[in-house]
């Protein structure tokens, strides 16, 4: 294990090459056609029934075609095709370019640190072997049918919800880890922190109910269930008597993994005393809870529950199920005297003004209310001073100011980082607002800012820290806008200015009087630049890639090429059982006109060109394509022709683990940029339907 950091925030990102930045421009110009498309369709089509209930779960289908946007649908794949380039001269971005060519050909894992800037590098088996024994501390071999039985729940209440084509089965994730360099003996005896990503879309449907319990629950217990530092200083400032008092403070030991079904289930009954649950509402959110972990396509599930019950801290509504169990946990703490008492999910405060040998009573009185709920706690009672969140609360001078553990070093996005302008220039302002929001005084800030000053000079800024008293915000306002963002993302090395030609073309495309002016025009179609990957993404790929290859056989990486019994006659020259492939038909006819067509195939290419063979063959299929009505098309006229099969480029299909199809962003790449090569496709196939994201629906996935 050899330790290793940055000398940067991994949060920063490089410029991305020109067909990298392409595909990615695709990508969101198509999410944001088929939004406009819907608004569109159902517009025009006033008699659609009203807009059903979908906890934010997007449409599935392909859109139908809107002749009035065709105009404006033309001009967005010409904004595509034009793009312009320009040379990017950074000592800053040529050090990145350096520093992610040497990920990328490193042979060892780069594994993070828990909660410091540190990365470590692990081979694949000694990583393997620390994951393994991290999972076999709390979770027992599974059997794949019980992943069945999670997905048939998901589908049961998407159903009842009339959402199950929306919605798709659980993402068989494989479970990872961090290291806790920060703990004693870790040289010699290194700990984990075990991460299951793996998570049903059940849960951002609880999510949804779980907000709304919560915010109406805590109004009608009157708990200081806090959401953030901000809420934990109001509380502080009001506090009286301050320097009389002594603080308690404790931490829930595994809060998440330690929640069980019975303990959410008693959760849920006290919130039934205050707010109204369905029975369908509290089902949603018990199902949710049922997860596996996977790791190298095998299930794990927890040793200590017979039903799949599991809350993981990468779950949709893991905060929110933490929330209810604590306000359930503070309903039973206020009853205890002479105390006032609160928590943010598993870090839990308490003010009292009681004798120190009192103060101890209550500790233990504190104590037992987690250990009757099978919870654990680490406390400490009778402080003065307190470290909490990201700040220091001192009683004896009554300030607070902000606090840093010392192996967090603060590390910024650096100004010349492949940021949108408006990322990098908030930066210093935001750290300035949140400094001034945590320090109770301009002496405070000053004695503070120092480390993080220094950081931002590392980092590029001429930004001088100054102390900004808070502000009361003003109240916002209540209007709601119908509004479609464009989201395109950010290069520095992009010539073009896409953000102008885009305004320009809704001008041009919606003028006065077109039918659909009223709801796209400047006011309801705006921009805002998004984020090509940056380094902490590039590793993860990085690693990937690695157990990956760890994973495999020698079978495997064995993988027969070719089951052609003629080799000289195969279509791609022995290379015909590729799969996930983009391909390119040449046909020549004896005039020597030459038309291209291009093609993909998540399967291996030998079955697809079986196909392309009978549509070529059989009259009742020469409309399945473009690259048959074309054969007909010659057939008719009695013209011989020949054609030339070959690769243009491998990519991957669509899968919920990445919720991207590289597959069909790849074909449409070149069918956009590349005209040339694909002469005989069509020039609308930007908003199509993946239809290899059909399988992974609920609806149509196998039950």
């Amino acid at each position: 294990m050899e330790r290793t950091s940055f000398n940067y925030s991994t949060k920063n990102i490089p410029v991305a090459s020109e067909k990298d930045y392409t595909k990615r421009l695709i990508e969101k110009t198509e999410e944001f056609l088929r939004r406009m498309r819907w608004k569109a369709f159902h517009f025009l089509s006033p008699t659609t029934p009203a807009d059903k209930k979908t906890f934010g779960f997007k449409s599935k289908n392909c859109p139908p075609t809107v002749e009035e946007m065709r105009t404006f649908e033309e001009g967005m794949i010409n904004i595509i095709r034009n793009i312009a380039y320009k040379e990017v001269r950074c000592q800053f971005q040529q050090d990145l370019k350096k520093d992610i060519s040497s990920i990328k050909n490193e042979e060892r894992l780069f594994v993070k640190a828990d909660k410091s800037v540190n990365f470590y590098k692990l081979d694949a088996p000694e990583y393997n072997r620390l994951l393994n024994d991290n999972i076999t501390k709390t979770y027992k071999k599974s059997e794949k049918k019980k992943l069945n039985v999670i997905n048939d729940e998901a589908r049961s209440v998407a159903r009842a919800l009339n959402i199950d084509d929306r919605v798709e089965v659980i993402a068989t994730n494989d479970a990872f880890i961090t290291l806790k360099d920060h703990k004693e003996n870790f040289t010699n005896n290194p700990t984990c922190r075990l991460i299951n990503p793996s998570k049903t879309e059940l849960g951002r449907i609880s999510k949804r109910i779980l907000e709304v319990i919560n915010s109406k629950l805590v109004r009608a217990t009157k708990v200081n269930q806090w959401k953030n530092t901000s809420s934990v200083l109001q509380w502080y400032k009001r506090l009286p008597n301050k320097r009389d008092s002594t603080f308690i403070c404790f931490d829930v030991v595994e809060f998440y993994p330690s929640i069980t079904e019975a303990l959410l289930n008693r959760a849920l009954d006290f919130a039934c005393e205050h707010v109204t649950i369905s029975n369908d509402d509290r089902q949603t959110i018990v199902n949710a809870k049922h997860s596996l972990l996977f790791n190298n396509g095998q299930p794990w599930e927890k040793k200590t529950s017979t039903t799949l019950f599991d809350v993981t801290m990468g779950s949709y509504d893991g905060a929110e199920t933490c929330e209810l169990v604590g306000c359930y946990l503070l309903a039973q703490l206020q009853q205890l005297p002479n105390i006032e008492i609160g928590l943010y999910r598993d870090d839990g405060l308490a003010v009292t003004t009681l004798t120190p040998k009192e103060t101890e009573r209550i500790k233990k009185q504190i104590c037992n209310v987690f250990k009757n709920n099978n919870l654990k706690i680490t406390i400490e009672a009778n402080k003065k001073v307190i470290n909490f969140l990201d700040v220091t609360l001192d009683m004896n001078t009554e300030k607070f100011k902000p606090y840093a553990k010392a192996t967090n070093t603060p590390l910024y996005v650096h100004s010349k980082s492949n940021h949108p302008p408006s990322i990098i220039k908030n930066i210093p302002e935001s750290i300035n607002r949140r400094l001034s929001e945590i320090s109770s005084d301009a002496g405070v800030f000053d004695e503070a800012a120092k480390p993080y000053q220094e950081a931002l000079g590392k980092s590029g800024y001429t930004f001088k820290l100054q102390f900004k008293p808070p502000q009361t915000p003003l109240p916002k306002s209540n209007r709601s806008r119908n509004i479609i963002w464009f989201n395109p993302p950010y290069n520095r090395n992009v010539k073009s200015n896409i953000g102008r030609q885009f305004l320009r073309l809704i001008d041009q495309s919606f003028p006065v009087g077109h039918k659909l002016r009223k709801i796209f025009n400047r006011n309801t179609l705006k921009l805002s630049y998004s984020c090509m990957p940056n380094v902490t993404q590039i590793i993860s790929g990085h690693n990937k890639t690695i157990l990956r290859k760890a994973a495999q056989t020698p079978q495997d990486q064995a993988t027969k090429t070719c089951n052609c019994r003629k080799k000289d006659e195969c279509p791609l020259k022995g290379t015909c059982l590729s799969e996930g492939v983009i391909y390119q038909a040449t046909v020549t006819s004896l005039n020597n006109r030459t038309e291209t067509y291009v093609g993909l195939t998540a399967t291996n290419f030998k079955a697809r060109w079986r196909n392309h063979q009978t549509s070529f063959n059989n009259e009742k299929s020469k409309n399945s394509t473009e690259l048959s009505k074309y054969i007909w098309a010659l057939k008719s006229k009695n013209e011989r022709y020949t054609i030339g099969w070959k690769i243009l480029e491998k990519a991957k299909p669509y899968t919920n683990l990445t919720g991207k199809c590289q597959l069909c962003t790849a074909e449409k790449h070149f069918i956009i940029t590349k005209p040339e090569l694909a002469t005989l496709n069509k020039r609308n196939e930007l908003v199509s339907a993946c239809r290899h994201r059909r399988k992974f629906i609920l609806r149509y996935s196998i039950q």
